[in-house]
């Protein structure tokens, strides 16, 4: 499957490291209503994603729990996060 953030092509996975995750939202998306919850980088705090809460929709129940990246975002991030990690290894 492929999948679609704000920003572009997105990817669904099942787990996630270093993130925070914010208050839970009510959202009309293209696959129907969700409860989602925006992810942040822990280490610079941007934006990168979000997390299926709830999915109303019986055929949309399979992403709840699971994490949706934008890649485009994660390329951002990574140029200044990551670069300047020596300090930072979890």
């Amino acid at each position: 499957m492929q999948y679609s953030g704000q920003y572009g092509r997105a990817v669904l996975l099942s787990d996630i490291v270093n993130v925070r995750v914010g208050e839970p939202d009510k959202r009309s998306m293209t696959t129907g209503m969700h409860i989602v919850q925006d992810i942040y980088c822990m280490r610079c705090n941007k934006y990168v994603g979000w997390t299926y809460v709830r999915a109303f929709e019986p055929e949309q129940k399979f992403k709840e729990g699971k994490f949706i990246l934008e890649r485009e975002l994660i390329y951002d991030i990574s140029r200044e996060c990551i670069r300047d990690s020596s300090d930072w290894i979890e």
